[in-house]
């Protein structure tokens, strides 16, 4: 996901240790001769039930495979054709969607990569790490290297991302504060936090103002421009961390959620509370329909609730499922047309028809948890990344819902 924070090594086999699949501790080999008759044939029937567990069918057209842990972020250029992923093991990789053959490995970075992503015009591509090296590169049509057009240390990162019209890079740090770069000149700017860590962040459809959530359930409204605090909802609004932002397609309208189920319904204009939902606790996404036809708010939880929002009435629409299975929580969350599009808990991605609120598409292949996912409406791809190590492409055609 952009800007996940996850950065443990992936489970192994650690030399002369197993780790029992039923307990927390681990079983060394030299202790496995004092095991009871009973807790031998609980393990070994675990051992066996683990060899048997079928991996989940592959829808994916391409798999790749060259970064060595979990897999936390991605992006497609904006051509289609070229996939970036970023991972635990601190590198980057601008690959090919048809051939999965490296363009390109961005080195150098000091800890896990956070966050990857193109310029809107496809001309730059920026890749983030926790500790706060951040870098810029130059687009290359494959015939030249791609060169480093800025670098900066920033203090350690919590997420990156770009502005949708300009080539601004927007990065916000563990300290709060929020560094904004312009792309090549590197003229930079902070937008100063107050000592508590920036969660997330979604630039307003004007394009000149930001939202930002905190974890002390902080929102404030930032002109990038001035640099100056335009709106900030009071204190009690969300009393724990903000998760995630989204702003209607029409700019009047801002949705925040936090992690206690609390939805609050703002006017961007003058930042009114104008509605607020309470929904599923671990709320994890959020997501306005960008038809705007539609009139569409869509949330997802951590614990496996999907729901679709009638926003000018603020009613339920459809409860797509339901928290009964907490592997199928989401952590990912956009529109495709008049689909919603979900990352799971359990490897999958769903997408649900959001007039009826039923799910037209699964597609499989992932061993784990859905990390960062993306579309491309040129060439009709999705691009995932997982905790299992790998990315996936997976053609969508949206027209035919498969």
């Amino acid at each position: 996901m952009h800007g996940n924070e996850q950065n443990t090594p992936p489970s192994s086999l650690n030399g002369d240790e197993i780790t029992s699949m039923e307990d927390e501790g681990v079983i060394y080999l030299d202790e496995m001769d004092e095991l009871g008759d009973e807790e031998m044939e609980e393990f070994l029937s675990q051992e066996e039930e683990d060899i048997d567990i079928e991996p989940p069918e592959d829808h994916s057209a391409l798999v790749f495979s060259k970064h060595v842990g979990s897999v936390f972020c991605c992006d497609l250029h904006p051509n289609g054709k070229l996939a970036v992923t970023g991972g635990e093991d601190d590198k980057a990789y601008v690959w090919s969607v048809e051939s999965g053959q490296v363009v390109h490995e961005c080195v150098n970075h000091k800890d896990s990569v956070i966050f990857v992503g193109f310029s809107f015009d496809g001309s730059y591509l920026a890749t983030v790490d926790m500790s706060g090296v951040i870098k810029v590169w130059k687009y290359s049509d494959g015939t030249d290297p791609w060169p480093l057009a800025f670098e900066y240390i920033a203090d350690d990162l919590s997420f990156g991302m770009w502005h949708f019209g300009a080539k601004v890079l927007i990065c916000g740090a563990v300290s709060g504060d929020i560094y904004i770069f312009k792309i090549p000149s590197g003229e930079t700017k902070v937008l100063q936090g107050h000592n508590v860590k920036v969660e997330c962040a979604k630039l307003f459809t004007d394009g000149v103002r930001m939202a930002a959530g905190y974890e002390d359930g902080t929102v404030k409204i930032w002109d990038i421009k001035t640099s100056a605090v335009t709106h900030q909802l009071p204190a009690n609004v969300h009393q724990i961390r903000v998760t995630a932002i989204d702003i209607h397609p029409d700019n009047s309208l801002m949705a925040s959620i936090s992690t206690d189920g609390k939805v609050i319904l703002t006017t961007t204009n003058n930042g009114k509370i104008v509605g607020e939902l309470q929904t599923e606790n671990d709320l994890e996404t959020v997501a306005f329909a960008q038809d705007q036809l539609l009139g569409f708010l869509a949330l997802g939880t951590l614990t496996g609730s999907v729901t679709i929002w009638d926003v000018a009435r603020q009613l339920l629409r459809h409860q797509c499922t339901k928290p009964e299975n907490e592997v199928n929580g989401v952590t990912k969350m956009f529109w495709v047309k008049n689909n919603l599009m979900t990352g799971c808990l359990d490897g999958s991605i769903r997408a649900y028809e959001g007039r009826s609120g039923e799910q037209c598409v699964i597609l499989t292949g992932h061993r784990s948890e859905i990390l960062d996912l993306c579309y491309n409406a040129k060439e009709n791809l999705i691009l995932s990344t997982s905790d299992d190590g790998s990315a996936r492409i997976f053609k969508y055609d949206v027209s035919s819902g498969n």
